[in-house]
């Protein structure tokens, strides 16, 4: 296996066993609905970093990085409708650590198989899984869908944020530089 493949397996495993011991979000609750959502996302370090990484990484691909930030919210608002669904489970701690198991296990697949899908396969995961575990976060008096569409706004807005820093970035750079990123 490559050093580049090594390194990306460990970055994988250790954000993704990480991020359920962030203590995320400070728990204000606005409305219930539209707006808790919408300001959930904004609370807490977790989701800033993610979304804002992830259109950072989606610019990458010099095509305005909307496929890839497609991608990222269709996989978080599958994620979502996994949680929502997923609140009248028993056993519920099991399903999210058997979840994010098997996110880790493809991961570590993926870096090693097709280490070029890497990153669409790491951020994919984070995101299907951030997605369910924001829904069963939910709190007890939203309305899911109403919490459901603040948080994909509130996200899309993150993701963009993390693709103009990406272009403020990129324009910094030395020109000579610029090729090689």
């Amino acid at each position: 296996m490559h050093m580049k493949a090594i390194l990306s397996v460990i970055v994988a495993l250790i954000s993704m066993l990480a991020a359920p011991l962030a203590a995320a979000h400070n728990g204000v609750h606005l409305t219930g609905g539209l707006v808790d959502g919408f300001m959930h996302p904004v609370s807490g370090l977790d989701h800033l970093a993610a979304a804002i990484g992830a259109g950072f990484w989606a610019a990458r691909s010099g095509h305005h990085g909307l496929r890839d930030m497609t991608y990222f919210l269709v996989l978080f608002a599958g994620g979502m409708l996994l949680g929502t669904a997923s609140q009248t489970w028993p056993q519920l701690e099991i399903t999210t650590t058997l979840l994010l198991f098997f996110l880790i296990v493809a991961v570590i697949a993926v870096a090693i198989a097709w280490p070029s899908y890497f990153m669409h396969a790491f951020f994919g995961s984070f995101a299907l899984y951030h997605g369910m575990v924001h829904m069963l976060e939910m709190p007890a008096n939203a309305a899911c869908a109403g919490f459901a569409i603040g948080l994909l706004l509130s996200t899309g807005v993150l993701l963009s944020l993390g693709l103009i820093l990406r272009q403020v970035v990129v324009t910094r750079w030395p020109h000579h530089m610029r090729s090689h990123h």
